[in-house]
């Protein structure tokens, strides 16, 4: 049924796509593993980057498992200097092969690594043209951005007395991402806004305009701007983020409070009524309940609570062009990643009552999640 689909191509190409390379390494990965046992040659990596400890750290930070990405480049450290980029695949770690260790076993092999590294990594930042791409994304993506003042050592949980002017981003992720410069293409470090503080600095006065952003269990991150006036952006700017991470967490919290209620106890529904859901060789009737973009599937009316629940976010619904089939029709996510879905209805009054209401409630999610 794909085949017969138009997919709308929107701003999430990118990332659809970034998505598909990430699966595409550990692919490439998996199969240089092979060749290696049976050519007995060592694996295929685009850098192999040796990195001295010095003031106690190397000074990179990983992200994630299988594979292990570099996600921060400390300034002025070993890891600035040694050629290593922020988004680097690590293949391995002083020889020891980390495409199936966890982001906790990848971090054990460098704390025992002694005074020396090496990474054995494949570079992932010039795969896909970024210089053009990324020049779109910024303009699509950023909420705000200015040059500001970041206080040294904020990766090593070890600040510094040395400021260090960067190029910070605000994009729709709710990350703050910052640059050594704003033509630069790839940051040297990212912050994920969620469960962060934003608070102004009245204490210290080695530097003026300041405020950091601080977090329990994660070091603060010292911050400060040219003039009052520059902060007070910022600070607004970044509490407007941080307060729509939150309202996205008490949703998800909404979310599941919803799935365990059985149907006629969720207010104010979208839509609700029986549906048949096409599979890949058969198809089920389901009770479904339509709310705040989320779509939850029960086995009848009378069932507890749901089995499933679906977040329809980013999602478009369509008629379906399978003509063998009467009333269907089709709901299809922007990411690759997701899976489509595929219903049909008794009668096409009721195919209409629920595509109205599926892009109804898709939009007015979509509406909360801006505020």
């Amino acid at each position: 049924m794909l085949d017969h689909t138009s997919i709308e191509i929107n701003g999430s190409l990118r990332r659809n796509l970034e998505e598909l390379l990430k699966l595409m390494l550990v692919i490439w990965c998996k199969e240089n593993q092979a060749l290696k046992l049976v050519a007995g040659k060592p694996n295929d990596a685009d850098k192999s980057i040796i990195i001295q400890r010095r003031g106690g750290q190397f000074g990179f930070r990983m992200h994630g498992s299988r594979p292990v990405l570099i996600s921060a480049i400390e300034p002025e450290t070993p890891a600035e200097s040694s050629g290593l980029e922020v988004g680097d695949a690590i293949v391995a770690i002083n020889s020891i092969n980390v495409l199936d260790k966890s982001h906790s076993e990848a971090i054990e092999i460098v704390r025992s690594a002694g005074d020396t590294v090496t990474l054995e990594v494949l570079s992932t930042c010039t795969v896909l043209n970024p210089d053009k791409i990324e020049e779109n994304d910024d303009e699509e993506d950023s909420l705000y951005c200015g040059y500001l003042w970041k206080l040294a050592g904020y990766a090593s949980g070890l600040p510094s007395d040395k400021w260090l002017r960067r190029w910070f981003t605000i994009k729709t992720d709710n990350c703050l991402y910052y640059y050594k410069t704003d033509s630069d293409d790839h940051p040297v470090g990212a912050v994920m806004l969620m469960n962060y503080e934003v608070a102004k600095d009245c204490e210290n006065h080695d530097q003026t305009f300041r405020f950091d952003l601080r977090k329990d269990d994660a070091p603060t991150l010292h911050l400060a701007a040219d003039t009052q006036q520059g902060a007070d952006r910022w600070i607004e700017a970044l509490v407007q983020t941080v307060d729509r991470c939150q309202l996205q967490d008490r949703r998800v919290e909404q979310v599941k409070w919803n799935q365990l209620l059985e149907p006629g106890a969720i207010i104010s529904p979208d839509c609700f009524g029986y549906l048949m859901r096409l599979g890949h060789t058969s198809s089920n009737r389901r009770y479904c309940i339509l709310k705040d973009g989320c779509l939850y599937f029960y086995y009848d009316i009378h069932s507890q609570n749901a089995f499933g629940v679906v977040c329809l976010y980013g999602y478009t619904v369509h008629e379906s062009t399978d003509q063998s089939i009467n009333f269907a029709f089709e709901v299809l996510p922007g990411d690759l990643g997701q899976k489509p879905l595929y219903f049909y209805t008794e009668t096409e009054q009721d195919q209409k009552r629920w595509i109205t209401a599926i892009e109804y409630s898709i939009k007015q999610s979509q509406c909360l999640q801006m505020k």
